[in-house]
């Protein structure tokens, strides 16, 4: 059930900002989209969390520059919260590097952990830059 209502979440944020969110909006999206369905098929090739799994980590680390790149050429702040959650998620992949005895359970709890508050971020991002755009556009109409 748990899963099931994060894809719903998934899919919401993501039409979400497709659809309102501009072109930022619209590549925060997609690589949020790349990032959970390419999670999701490298985990199930290599489904043990016993050691660091490589496969993610460079799923992870290609998202990481893909925020990165999107927040240094965006106008808006949600990109760099984003690109936050991602970087602490690239950041438990090497943990598990430098402490290989990390509990596997710890090691994907941690992994899947940032994923809700980087749609979150970008949600409310979009939806209080759209306010702003609207109480500017009154103000300049006055």
């Amino acid at each position: 059930m748990l899963l099931l209502t994060y894809w719903i979440m998934t899919l919401c944020c993501c039409l979400y900002a497709a659809a309102k969110g501009g072109m930022t909006g619209r590549l925060g999206a997609a690589i949020i989209l790349f990032k959970t369905v390419a999670g999701v098929l490298v985990t199930v090739i290599q489904p043990n969390w016993q050691v660091t799994a490589y496969s993610l980590l460079q799923v992870d680390a290609a998202c990481l520059v893909a925020f990165l790149w999107l927040s240094l050429r965006s106008d808006y702040h949600w990109p760099l919260w984003s690109t936050a959650c991602q970087f602490l998620a690239v950041a438990i992949h090497v943990t598990t590097l430098v402490q290989p005895e990390l509990t596997p359970k710890v090691y994907q709890g941690l992994h899947n952990l940032w994923a809700i508050p980087m749609q979150l971020f970008m949600l409310r991002g979009i939806v209080l830059d759209r306010r702003f755009r609207r109480r500017r556009g009154r103000m300049i109409a006055a």
